[in-house]
């Protein structure tokens, strides 16, 4: 899907008409129902304050992924993933748990130089597991903030303030 189609639909799951967003944004109505409709391509500039804008959990991961290509978490809501936080939430553990079992299997004290094409490979293993773990979390997050009306945005800014008190971010 295009990204113009899915600012349409995150527009509408948040309850807001063209004419709102555009009295958000320095852009017309016109211009967001073309982006919307593909007639005008979505500049890059506008593209995060859009996404502030709207606040909404699945336009952030189809921006993310919009803007960083492969290189990006993407939303899960193929047909074997329940929406259901309690469901999520035990996604979660059981990716979480695979990837935990994959760390233990690897050898962490030789060097990257020194290993074999299999052990290269366990590595990879690992690296799936852990951004399949990544995934889930993160969505999880998402379906969190949506079920209890939480802004991802404000929650992510209150997190990357934790995150610099206690050192992890400059």
């Amino acid at each position: 899907m295009k990204i113009g189609e899915e600012l349409a639909m995150a527009r509408k799951r948040q309850g807001l008409t063209q004419e709102q967003l555009a009295l958000e944004l320095p852009v017309s109505r016109e211009s967001i129902a073309k982006y919307e409709t593909g007639a005008r391509r979505l500049p890059e500039d506008l593209r995060r304050p859009i996404a502030q804008t709207i606040d909404d959990e699945e336009f952030y991961f189809r921006s993310w992924g919009d803007a960083a290509g492969e290189v990006a978490i993407p939303y899960l809501n193929g047909d074997y993933v329940d929406q259901h936080p309690a469901s999520m939430a035990f996604l979660v553990k059981r990716e979480t748990n695979e990837a935990l079992e994959q760390l233990s299997q690897v050898c962490w004290v030789k060097p990257i130089h020194t290993r074999t094409d299999t052990e290269r490979e366990e590595m990879k293993r690992v690296i799936f597991e852990a951004l399949d773990a990544a995934a889930s979390l993160i969505n999880l997050v998402a379906v969190i903030c949506r079920e209890c009306g939480f802004s991802m945005k404000k929650i992510f800014t209150e997190w990357r303030l934790t995150l610099k008190a206690r050192r992890l971010e400059k």
